[in-house]
């Protein structure tokens, strides 16, 4: 294996440790990152519950119709 590759996956297995109570800098796209997990995670569950009220809805509406 090539020393670049050795040192890729040492950096790899390298544990970031976060103190309690210490401030955390983020770098410089880390923001970024952060906002793109959020979108990917909370839209499809955000759509599922509007699709689940909608269903509800609509039973709600043929049941009294």
């Amino acid at each position: 294996m090539s020393s670049k590759f050795k040192d890729l996956i040492a950096n790899l297995k390298e544990k970031k440790e976060v103190e309690f109570g210490k401030e955390v800098r983020l770098e410089k796209d880390d923001y970024k990152a952060l906002l793109i997990a959020c979108f990917q995670i909370f839209m499809p569950v955000l759509l599922g519950m509007l699709a689940v009220f909608a269903l509800l809805i609509l039973i709600i509406v043929a049941i009294w119709n």
